[in-house]
């Protein structure tokens, strides 16, 4: 299958959860705002298209991502395209030879100067995402 360039509005973008204390939390109440927070000085927040991915495709990216990260795969924080294409944000297809999946969240410029510019973007991702748990946890 080949994937789109183009980004519906009603797709589901996967945001990564390797931390098992966010996804304890994600779990319990809601996602944090430290999901979506990018690299200092970077607009970019990685995503996957997960209504694109088949379920053990976009399983087995993430548990590629979290081997890299010697960390643990949870799950996925996840946001519509609309949504996060919101607020001066848009969304772009960014498929790697590794993820044909990829996508990126780009938050407008004035985020990578301004540390509160990026955190107030990553809380409008975090308060309207949902938690989507690793298919293989029961």
């Amino acid at each position: 299958m080949t994937v789109p360039n183009s980004i519906a509005p009603t797709e589901d973008l996967g945001r990564g959860v390797f931390s098992g204390k966010e996804a304890k939390r994600a779990r319990r109440s809601r996602v944090s705002i430290n999901v979506f927070l990018s690299q200092k000085g970077s607009t970019e927040i990685s995503v996957d298209r997960l209504t694109l991915a088949p379920e053990d495709k976009a399983t087995a990216i993430a548990g590629k991502a979290a081997s890299a990260r010697n960390r643990a795969f949870y799950g996925w924080a996840v946001v519509t395209a609309a949504k996060a294409g919101g607020n001066g944000r848009c969304v772009k297809a960014t498929p790697t030879p590794d993820n044909p999946y990829h996508a990126d969240i780009i938050l407008p410029h004035l985020a990578a100067q301004d540390e509160e510019e990026q955190k107030r973007h990553a809380q409008e991702l975090a308060d309207t995402s949902r938690w989507r748990e690793h298919p293989n946890v029961s």
